[in-house]
């Protein structure tokens, strides 16, 4: 019993830490436009424990412009473990997030919607 209990315990505390939405005030702010052409920058580099703020503007109408539909614009997608994504970006509109880096390594970011039409696709070095 006492073994599943700080089994338990543990995966809470992974769980509860694991976390990177974040409220606190960003160390980092990075803009990013996003294109048919791809995002631009497409290559970041930010610090482990940084809390960044991410400004993502589409610059075209990436899919369409057709509001009445699920999917549009554009969208920014960090793979897991970050997993979060801002959808349906507009043409000239701005969307953020703020995020804890609490994991090191490389991780892709892409627009699901284009990436199989549009070369959306860049890499976040966290050190």
């Amino acid at each position: 019993m006492r073994k599943i209990f700080l089994t338990l315990v543990s995966f809470s505390f992974i769980f509860l830490t694991g976390c990177t939405k974040t409220e606190d005030q960003p160390d980092v702010i990075v803009d990013i436009e996003v294109s048919k052409e791809g995002y631009r920058p497409d290559k970041i580099y930010l610090n482990r424990g940084d809390v960044v703020l991410f400004r993502v503007k589409a610059v075209d109408e990436g899919i369409g412009d057709d509001y009445s539909q699920e999917y549009y614009g554009h969208c920014f997608y960090i793979l897991p473990p970050y997993d979060v994504m801002l959808e349906n970006i507009k043409k000239g509109e701005t969307k953020q997030i703020k995020l804890k880096m609490i994991y090191p390594g490389e991780f892709i970011f892409t627009c699901p919607y284009c990436s199989g039409v549009f070369p959306t696709k860049g890499t976040i070095y966290v050190r």
